[in-house]
């Protein structure tokens, strides 16, 4: 058999292969080039989002805390409320100590320095110079410290928090919603007796002016000042930063100076956080943004009304729980605190056996009530803040033959034979709710500083369960059977 020919290249061919060997250069030429900034990219992203992971994770152990004052390990003395919170942040509270992940028991001042005790905001007289804050107490939470002694790589969140959810019912006798309807006047005994938190946007536009916490993962060090070793690192700049809004910045924007580690902001300025995106090398600093930028703060924040949402939540399980024990005990419900009466009372001692008002606390309502004690009158006020409505034929005045046994209290299509209302927020905006004017629970006679609908006031039958929320209606209703 003959041999077959070699072929021989063709200008074609040749062609063809300089366009791949320029291909394969290229790729090497750009690996080797962006090799670097796509890993910095990746990790960046991922640490991002562990960040915001361990956020979400103090923000859960946060309120789990403030959800379950009964679960206290060792509960303080006076039992700690609903909604209050005795794991105040880890700070520097002696000479030469630093951050050990416990909680410290108090608050900081605006002129509070590391290594100096923290004061008692129930009877610290300048209410507006309390300041609550310092590292997540990582240990006595529970959760994952950092990996290093100093935190040098920012991985424990720094907390901020009002301290009208640090005092006691002496200082605040309602940490409910029923303090949303009502603005700061200072001290304690006043209705808000401490301010609330600010949040801004990357411009400086208002995000919240009621925020009850903030959370803030620090990161790596973003500045050459940024020395996280002792005694450097026990001052909130090691970790924290801030940003400048120039003039000039695109609307809506409000020029200004933001600092996230400004503790010591002047008495009566608000205290104000900023949640604006990190800084990177990998692309320039928005054009509104004063040089030099160096920030990497994460932060998430929980509003007064969040917060107290989550409460409520908490509180309204625990009646309902024990109303219907109540009648397990009893064969029936008990009657609603005194109405008319002001304020309203969560007492029966009228003998009025009224049908629509507060919680009844008394024994005159038709028996004891065994709620926790976290959520009586005296702890938290939640025993204000609760309607509640009962059928006459399933109470103890109602024939025992047929007792309970034909519900006439309507939510909707359905029947029940007691519904316990959440009022929510007060309405204080036109708007307004049935009243017609601003509601004003906190001492009120009248049913209808705390219900919306003419429907909820004169019912049954009531609005349905689920009945949509508007600007001038909140009223929620649960069902008892």
């Amino acid at each position: 058999m003959p041999a077959r020919a070699a072929r021989t290249s063709g200008p074609h061919h040749q062609q063809g292969a300089a366009a791949l060997l320029l291909i394969l250069t290229m790729i090497v030429i750009l690996t080797v080039v962006l090799a670097p900034r796509l890993t910095l990219w990746q990790v960046h992203n991922a640490a991002a989002g562990r960040g915001y992971q361990t956020l979400l994770a103090a923000k859960a152990a946060i309120l789990a805390h403030a959800a379950n004052p009964g679960a206290d390990a060792n509960p303080p003395v006076p039992p700690r409320r609903l909604g209050q919170i005795s794991l105040t942040p880890d700070l520097p509270v002696l000479a030469g100590s630093g951050y050990d992940g416990m909680s410290k028991p108090g608050c900081a001042t605006r002129t509070w320095a590391p290594g100096q005790a923290l004061i008692d905001p129930n009877t610290y007289a300048t209410p507006l110079d309390v300041r609550c804050f310092g590292r997540f107490p990582w240990l006595s939470f529970g959760l994952a410290g950092p990996s290093t002694p100093d935190d040098q790589l920012g991985e424990v969140p720094w907390i901020f928090m009002s301290a009208n959810l640090v005092v006691g019912s002496g200082c605040l006798a309602n940490l409910n919603p029923l303090m949303l309807s009502s603005a700061y006047t200072g001290g304690c005994t006043t209705k808000v007796p401490f301010p609330w938190l600010r949040v801004v946007d990357a411009r400086g536009n208002l995000l919240s002016s009621e925020v009850a916490i903030v959370l803030i993962l620090p990161g790596p060090p973003v500045q050459n000042g940024q020395t996280r070793s002792a005694p450097i690192d026990h001052a909130p700049a090691a970790y924290l930063e801030g940003l400048t809004v120039a003039a000039g910045c695109p609307t809506p924007c409000i020029p200004g100076t933001y600092n996230n580690a400004a503790y010591t902001v002047a008495s009566g300025l608000n205290w104000t956080f900023i949640d604006a995106p990190a800084s990177t090398s990998l692309s320039p600093p928005p054009s509104y943004y004063a040089t030099p930028f160096q920030f990497n703060d994460h932060l998430i924040y929980i509003t007064a009304s969040e917060y107290f949402e989550a409460m409520e939540q908490r509180a309204r399980l625990a009646v309902l729980h024990t109303l219907i024990a109540f009648r397990a005990a009893n064969g029936y419900l008990p009657y609603a605190g005194d109405y008319p009466s002001t304020p309203l009372s969560s007492s029966c001692a009228l003998g009025l056996h009224p049908r629509l008002g507060l919680l009844p606390q008394d024994v005159s309502c038709g028996g004891t009530l065994n709620y926790d004690a976290w959520l009586t009158v005296t702890a938290a006020g939640w025993g204000n803040y609760f309607i509640y409505a009962v059928d006459p034929g399933c109470t103890k005045g109602s024939p025992p033959a047929t007792r309970c046994l034909a519900p006439t209290l309507a939510v909707g299509a359905q029947r029940y034979n007691a519904v316990l209302f959440s009022p929510g927020r007060a309405i204080q905006s036109a708007p307004y709710a049935s009243k017609g004017s601003p509601q004003a629970p906190l001492g009120s006679g009248l049913l209808n500083d705390f219900l919306d609908s003419a429907s909820n006031l004169a019912g049954p039958p009531f609005d349905a369960a689920g009945t949509p929320l508007t600007a001038n209606y909140d009223d929620r209703m649960y069902g008892i059977p």
